[in-house]
């Protein structure tokens, strides 16, 4: 045999078995199988004949409620999903119509607006160069000082009075 340090081949060794060591392992394959034929399959319960069936449907039944349950709330996520979005674009909508509406407003307010409302609704008119009147008045600064009482029994009633005043007797 040819021996090559860098290959990593194990050798055969049942080329050296003898022919009494190859019709053994002939007989111990044969011996093994008839033992696996002798075996019964028949000594295997199932679940249905053991009497569990209570058990079997039970988990079905749980199975079945999980299921349920889980189908349950995709159900409900999508229905409130489905609510949002047309929440959501009833307030895009009336977001759209208050902008519009702000506008429209804006526009009712020009000058050119007010004056026409002012002419053809209430009847004004603008004023024209022959009805403006101007008035002059005196511009000097005036002050009158009141004349004294120097008389006692005045003076007297006036601190009376006064006094009466802010106590809240007197208006």
């Amino acid at each position: 045999m040819y021996y090559d340090h860098n290959s990593n081949l194990a050798y055969d060794l049942s080329l050296f078995d003898t022919d009494e060591e190859l019709e053994r392992k002939r007989r111990e394959r044969e011996k093994q199988r008839e033992e696996r034929s002798k075996i019964q399959i028949t000594d295997k319960k199932s679940i249905g004949r053991n009497g569990s069936v209570a058990a079997v449907v039970a988990v079905v039944v749980c199975a079945l409620a999980v299921a349920f349950s889980v189908l349950y709330s995709k159900l409900q996520i999508s229905d409130y999903t489905t609510m949002i979005s047309e929440a959501k674009s009833e307030m895009e909508q009336l977001e759209r119509e208050n902008v519009r509406l702000h506008a429209e407003l804006d526009s009712m307010y020009t000058l050119d607006n007010v004056e026409q409302v002012a002419s053809d609704e209430l009847g004004l008119q603008k004023t024209q160069s022959s009805q403006i009147t101007y008035i002059t008045m005196n511009t000097e600064e005036m002050t009158e000082v009141a004349e004294e009482n120097t008389n006692v029994f005045v003076s007297i009633q006036n601190w009376f009075n006064s006094i009466l005043d802010y106590l809240g007797f007197k208006s």
